[in-house]
């Protein structure tokens, strides 16, 4: 996690114009948005932004202390010396540190830490040293865009397949057999292949489960027995790891799709929600009044205004009209709360997404073309192979 940033100035905070008065003394101008993305970056978890210039000028001074930035050193001429030294007296890690720079005398000092930053408009070397160039110029908004890019790249995420095997429709479902192997490794080893989770988990009730996840090289780990839902098992192994997002995948969805974990993740780095779920059109007018498929609508920014086993809305077709898929994205501090939190409409629906609603939560849905495929009962099984052994057709 990047914790301490360098910047140059000239090119960085600024578009490397200077202007000279007439006295001789020299204005540079710097962007509002900078600043205010500078000011963000330091009132989270005391984070450090620190300018290092080979230039001198009142006027950096004078911004600095505007922005509350105490580590401001410059006429530097050995930028890969200088960072050095401030990390050692700062105790920090240089391999946890950023450099936004823009010019050759940047690339030592980029080669030094563990994520080198840019303007668009940074020359050609600079660029190959970097693990992101922002979109904006030098001085039009760069830094803000990096330190939010740096922020939100930061963050990690732990998925969570809650496997119970005392089902009462499907007794031992996580081990039931699809296809010459039990379903909970489907689902794992189709997890595992999101690129954007940190850790996936399994947290069951049973040693038997834990076996076939550690068969294949996964993780499981045994949870409270006594827990009601599968939201409760995934917020205990949440508490225990402390990640910034928790992910509850669900355990009978074998064909779930590992573009739709990152899109979720995404969503929860980019868009910044309480939750993000997915939702896909449905396409099957059957479907419409099946208590069995959750719909929901969403406002204009697609944050959801209800889910519901009803049709809704009340004259949507299948042009209109949308299901939930079963995939919870939390901050995870919310999901530590959500599991002591009351709701009147979850317990009229049968929906336990309604009492983040009825308390105040946002939920971003996230559009896909993924269609769920769940077993939840015996019949389900031929239905999902079939699925099952046409995406291996596919795919060879």
């Amino acid at each position: 996690m990047v914790d301490v940033v360098f910047s140059d100035v000239d090119g960085v905070l600024t578009d490397s114009s200077i202007n000279i008065g007439n006295d001789g003394e020299s204005f540079k101008s710097f962007d509002v948005k900078d600043g205010y993305g500078i000011v963000e970056w330091h009132n989270h978890d005391d984070n450090e932004f620190v300018i290092v210039t080979s230039r001198s000028s009142a006027a950096v001074k004078h911004r600095a202390t505007e922005l509350g930035i105490d580590e401001v050193h410059q006429g530097v001429t050995n930028k890969q010396e200088t960072i050095t030294q401030i990390a050692e007296r700062l105790g920090a890690d240089l391999n946890d540190a950023a450099y936004i720079g823009d010019d050759l005398s940047d690339v030592e000092a980029m080669e030094a830490v563990g994520k080198a930053c840019c303007p668009a408009d940074a020359v050609s070397k600079v660029k190959d040293e970097c693990s992101y160039v922002s979109p904006r110029n030098g001085g039009h908004g760069a830094v803000r865009d990096i330190l939010e890019h740096l922020s939100n790249d930061s963050t990690t995420a732990l998925g969570v397949i809650p496997a119970r095997y005392g089902s009462t429709r499907l007794p031992g479902k996580p081990l039931v057999e699809l296809d010459g192997k039990p379903m909970i490794q489907h689902v794992y080893e189709r997890a595992d292949r999101a690129d954007l989770l940190d850790v996936l988990v399994v947290a069951t009730d049973d040693e038997r489960i834990v076996e076939a996840v550690e068969a294949v090289d996964g993780t499981a780990v045994m949870t409270d027995p006594d827990h009601a839902t599968g939201t409760d098992r995934v917020a205990e192994v949440a508490a225990e790891l402390g990640f910034d997002f928790t992910l509850n995948i669900q355990g009978d969805e074998p064909l779930i799709d590992p573009d739709v974990i990152d899109s979720i993740v995404q969503s929860l780095r980019e868009n910044h929600p309480d939750v993000a779920t997915p939702v896909s059109p449905i396409d099957d007018s059957s479907l419409l009044d099946d208590e069995n498929t959750v719909k929901v609508v969403a406002d204009a920014n697609g944050r959801a205004l209800y889910f519901s086993r009803s049709r809704i809305p009340a004259n949507g077709t299948t042009d209109d009209t949308y299901k939930h898929i079963g995939l919870y994205g939390f901050k995870t501090d919310l999901l530590l709360d959500y599991v002591d939190m009351e709701s009147d409409l979850e317990a009229a629906e049968d929906l336990e997404q309604l009492r983040l609603l009825e308390n105040g939560h946002e939920i971003q849905t996230v559009l896909t073309d993924y269609d769920a495929a769940e077993v939840n009962v015996e019949s389900d099984i031929p239905m999902v192979e079939k699925k099952l052994r046409q995406e291996d057709e596919h795919e060879t």
